[in-house]
C-alpha cells in the first residue's frame, strides 16, 4: 500500500514538474515571438533624402520622414528666385492627404488624388533581378516593373518594413510605390528609373542621404 501511494505521489510529482516546465517552455516561447513582433516594429526611424527628375524639366528635392508605420516627405524646388516647399502627410485615418505649406495646412480627399492622363499599371509584371546590398541598408532588392507603357527599374530595401498596399489611395502617379502597393510586398523604394517603350527616361528618383535619428511627430500632422 505504501508503495502504490509513494509511486502515486511521484507520478502527480512528475507530472506536475512536466506541467511547469511545459509553462516555462510556452511562457518563454510567448516571450520569444513577442519579442520577434517587437522587433519588426521597431522599424527604421529616420530621414532618407532623394532627388528626382521629371521628364518635363523639373527638379525636385524629396525628403521622406518615418517613424514606426508613420510617413510623410516633404517636396522642395527652386525655380529662380522662388522656392517652394510643401510637405505632404498621409491620414489613413481620414482617409486624406495633409498638405503643409508653410503655416496653411489642407487635408485632401484621397478620392480627389488622381493620376496623370497617361497614367496606367495595366499588366504590370515584377520581376526579382536579385539582391545586393549598400552602407546604409543590408536587405536591397532590384526589381524591374513592367506595364505595357513602361519599364521601371526600382532598387527597394526590405529593412524599412512599409505596406504601401495601405497607402495605395494616397500615391496614384508613382510607378514604383503603385508597383508596391500592387505587389503587397513591404519595403521602401531607394531609386527608381522609369522608362517608355522607346528607353526615353520619364521619372528618375536618385537617392542622396540616408540619415537614421529621432524624427518629432510634429512632422507627421
Amino acid at each position: 500500500m505504501c508503495w502504490l501511494l509513494n509511486t502515486k505521489h511521484f507520478s502527480l510529482r512528475t507530472l506536475f514538474k512536466q506541467y511547469t516546465n511545459m509553462n516555462k517552455i510556452t511562457l518563454l516561447l510567448i516571450v520569444f515571438l513577442a519579442s520577434i513582433k517587437i522587433l519588426s516594429a521597431q522599424n527604421f526611424e529616420g530621414v532618407i533624402e532623394m532627388h528626382q527628375v521629371t521628364p518635363n524639366g523639373l527638379e525636385y528635392d524629396l525628403k521622406w520622414y518615418i517613424k514606426g508605420d508613420k510617413i510623410a516627405y516633404e517636396l522642395s524646388t527652386k525655380s529662380g528666385n522662388d522656392a517652394v516647399q510643401m510637405r505632404f502627410v498621409p491620414l489613413r485615418s481620414s482617409n486624406s492627404m495633409l498638405m503643409i505649406s508653410g503655416n496653411t495646412k489642407t487635408e485632401i480627399p484621397t478620392e480627389k488624388i488622381t493620376a496623370p492622363v497617361g497614367f496606367s499599371m495595366e499588366g504590370a509584371k515584377l520581376v526579382d533581378k536579385g539582391n545586393s546590398s549598400n552602407s546604409d541598408f543590408k536587405s536591397i532588392k532590384e526589381w524591374e516593373i513592367t506595364t505595357t507603357k513602361m519599364t521601371a527599374k526600382v532598387e527597394v530595401t526590405t529593412d524599412i518594413g512599409i505596406n504601401f498596399a495601405e497607402y495605395k489611395q494616397f500615391f496614384k502617379s508613382d510607378y514604383g510605390l503603385c508597383a508596391l502597393a500592387e505587389s503587397g510586398k513591404a519595403g521602401f523604394p531607394l531609386n527608381i528609373t522609369i522608362q517608355d517603350k522607346n528607353g526615353n527616361i520619364l521619372t528618375k528618383t536618385t537617392l542622396k542621404r540616408v540619415t537614421r535619428m529621432s524624427v518629432a511627430d510634429s512632422y507627421f500632422k
